[in-house]
């Protein structure tokens, strides 16, 4: 039986490294975002914009006959780094846009798509659900909400469906980049996240896919759907 995978933000970053991996696995990828690098006879690219919800609702999966399928909500914005009273109303909306309600709507949309096939939800958190961080106000309640819409849909117990919200850890992608790059007058952690840098301590994408990968092919050993990349032993 063939195997199939929904994957958004899959053109940088952890989207593009589980995508490649899954490829090189022999999954058939539909890879969802704003750009795309990736080139292969089992990728196919829609360009689109998860901010956007007029895009999103008009979104649709392809038929995949009784393949087993996978969804990865991974796309995901840290936005403005600053004290929420200084945020632009647009950019907040635009973050809840992209973090919740887009990976709302697809949740929805794969469940009942999918309906007879055997299939599983990865929506990819953070530590910043479980903690308050100054100044990444929209980014924590949406990760935040992002783990208790896992938790109900698993409550919901939909047929042949396995759900997790899995946190990564501290990786070496954009977002990081972005968050070394904020007003230290308005982040009072950016030496602490600096410093994870200069230190070395960021994790690889590639470490991440290969945990995210071990994670889909041994999900029956998890009896949590909330997880951390520090409980995925992959040795």
């Amino acid at each position: 039986m063939h195997k199939v995978a929904f994957i958004t933000g899959s053109s940088k970053g952890i989207g593009k490294a589980i995508t490649e991996l899954l490829l090189s696995e022999n999954y058939i990828v539909f890879g969802y975002s704003r750009t795309n690098t990736i080139r292969h006879q089992n990728f196919t690219f829609t360009r689109i914009n998860l901010s956007n919800l007029k895009e999103v609702k008009q979104l649709s999966f392809p038929k995949v006959g009784n393949a087993e399928v996978l969804l990865i909500n991974n796309a995901a914005t840290i936005g403005e780094i600053m004290p929420l009273h200084l945020k632009d109303h647009t950019g907040i909306i635009n973050d809840y846009n992209l973090n919740i309600i887009s990976p709302t709507i697809l949740c929805a949309l794969f469940i009942s798509r999918f309906n007879q096939n055997k299939k599983l939800i990865i929506n990819i958190s953070s530590g910043a659900s479980k903690n308050a961080i100054a100044s990444w106000s929209t980014y924590c309640a949406t990760k935040a909400a992002l783990d208790r819409l896992t938790h109900v849909i698993t409550e919901e117990k939909h047929r042949d469906l396995t759900v997790f919200s899995v946190s990564p850890g501290i990786v070496d992608t954009r977002m990081q980049a972005e968050i070394r790059d904020a007003d230290v007058n308005l982040f009072p952690l950016l030496s602490k996240f600096t410093n994870y840098y200069n230190n070395n301590q960021l994790e690889n994408t590639r470490t991440v896919a290969q945990k995210l990968l071990y994670i889909i092919q041994n999900y029956t050993k998890y009896h949590q759907n909330i997880l951390s990349m520090r409980d995925v032993d992959i040795n």
